[in-house]
């Protein structure tokens, strides 16, 4: 009996990554519709890569789980308590907050040692952390959700939650750090 079936792997993720290369060049077209306010704090350039790579990193690790525990049902696809589901949470905020803070000190040193002052160091400090910590929550529920409605549909969680989860995390990460330097005034 064969574990993996081709065809409905690629049927489950084709329409899938489709639909996740558009929702990607709507995270362009967020970063385009700002690029006067990116103009004038470059650093900010700085901070997509790291807060879209690790909320996608931290999703993705999410998400296996996920998919791992309803394929052994050890999780039901219901949003109710569950303790191998909260555990697999609060793990991913653990996880978060550890690796936002430490990237965001590394901001802090980056922007300080490009030149910019101590307190304008701190605000692209803040601005990545207030960005990330806004990021986390979203993540969690667009993982577990994207993997109890792909389950509970029939899909293989496998085929379809990573791909949907790391370009939603794309465009809200976008849309976090643009957030969050307004709310800094970077």
């Amino acid at each position: 009996m064969a574990i993996y079936n081709l065809r409905r792997i690629v049927l489950e993720s084709y329409p899938i990554l489709l639909a996740c290369a558009i929702i990607g060049l709507f995270a362009g077209y967020l970063l385009n519709s700002q690029l006067e306010k990116i103009k004038e704090a470059p650093l900010i350039l700085l901070m997509i890569p790291p807060i879209n790579g690790i909320g996608g990193n931290i999703g993705s690790i999410l998400g296996a789980r996920l998919a791992s525990a309803l394929h052994l049902g050890t999780i039901e696809p219901k949003f109710k308590r569950q303790r191998i589901l909260s555990s697999n949470v609060r793990a991913s905020v653990l996880m978060s907050v550890g690796v936002f803070s430490f990237v965001s000190l590394l901001i802090l040193a980056i922007a300080y040692m490009l030149g910019a002052v101590f307190m304008s160091s701190i605000r692209f400090m803040l601005t990545f952390f207030i960005a990330s910590m806004m990021l986390v929550p979203a993540i969690i529920f667009t993982t577990v959700a994207s993997a109890f409605i792909s389950f509970a549909k029939g899909f293989d969680p496998d085929n379809v939650v990573i791909p949907i989860e790391t370009s939603i995390v794309d465009v809200l990460g976008v849309t976090c750090l643009l957030i969050a330097v307004k709310i800094i005034g970077v």
